[in-house]
């Protein structure tokens, strides 16, 4: 079975309590009305714990792990189960529910 697609208001963390904001790179493609996240979209990080030293504070999100089979425009979108990426692994809160990709 599928996991949720992520969305622009899908709540998103770094590792280190920060926030994430989805900056979509495409919003043809809308999910609960917002815009479906992909691969190469940017998530920007504000309030990372990190403070610089040794290890710099979270700026932006990458991602692994997207959906195989299910792309918007072109690109594989983001899943529940995809993994957020800065300085450590970070989060993906829970978001819509109803659409689903592998």
């Amino acid at each position: 079975m599928g996991a949720p697609i992520i969305t622009s208001q899908t709540p998103v963390n770094c590792g280190h309590a920060g926030v994430g904001t989805h900056v979509p790179g495409q919003v043809r493609v809308k999910v609960a009305g917002s815009p479906a996240a992909v691969a190469s979209d940017q998530h920007m990080v504000a309030g990372c714990s990190l403070t610089g030293s040794p290890t710099p504070p979270c700026v932006t999100l990458a991602w692994s792990v997207p959906a195989l089979r299910v792309k918007a425009s072109g690109q594989p979108v983001l899943v529940q189960t995809s993994i957020p990426i800065a300085t450590g692994p970070g989060i993906v809160m829970p978001g819509q529910t109803r659409v689903m990709a592998t």
